[in-house]
């Protein structure tokens, strides 16, 4: 359990945003968001293993994450 939440993580990820980090982001300008979201995209792509950026390539294409499940489809 989270303090913030009190519920169960059962799984995945998660954080917690305080109402200060909310009010911030709502003080940015529009240019100021995207430059932000460029940033975590940047980030993230820089981060990235081969098998999630080939997962992600997927994704992108409207297919199933790993090749396996189109064969277990037909």
């Amino acid at each position: 359990m989270t303090a913030e939440s009190k519920t169960p993580i059962t799984g995945g990820f998660s954080y917690y945003v305080s109402d200060e980090q909310l009010a911030a982001f709502a003080r940015l300008t529009d240019m100021q968001r995207l430059e932000w979201v460029e940033a975590a995209r940047q980030f993230t792509l820089l981060a990235q293993t081969p098998e999630t950026r080939e997962r992600h390539e997927r994704l992108r294409r409207g297919l199933p994450i790993v090749p396996e499940e189109t064969e277990n489809h037909r």
